[in-house]
C-alpha cells in the first residue's frame, strides 16, 4: 500500500557539533553543486534515505533516474511511447 504523506510545515532544527565540521563542509559543498539550500540538500538527502530504505533492492541510480523522469512528467517533457 502506497505511504501518504501528510505536509508538516513544522521547522525541525538540525544542529552539528564540531565532529561533524567535515560532514557539514561536503554537505555546503554538494548543496552548491545543486544550486539548493543546506536545507533542501538535507530535504533531497532525506528523500532519498526514504525511498531506498522502502525499496532495498532498487540500485541509486534507479532511484534517481525515476525521480527525475517523475519531475520531468510534472513538466510536461514526455511524449507517449509508440508500440512496434
Amino acid at each position: 500500500m502506497p505511504r501518504t504523506l501528510k505536509r508538516d510545515t513544522t521547522p525541525v532544527a538540525v544542529r552539528f557539533g564540531e565532529e561533524d565540521g567535515e560532514f557539514l563542509a561536503l554537505i555546503r559543498a554538494r548543496a552548491s553543486a545543486h544550486h539548493r539550500s543546506v536545507s533542501g540538500q538535507l530535504k533531497h538527502y532525506a528523500h532519498i534515505a526514504l525511498i531506498a530504505e522502502d525499496n532495498p533492492d532498487l540500485p541509486l541510480s534507479m532511484i534517481q533516474g525515476i525521480l527525475e523522469g517523475q519531475e520531468e512528467l510534472r513538466a510536461g517533457l514526455v511524449e507517449p511511447y509508440q508500440w512496434g
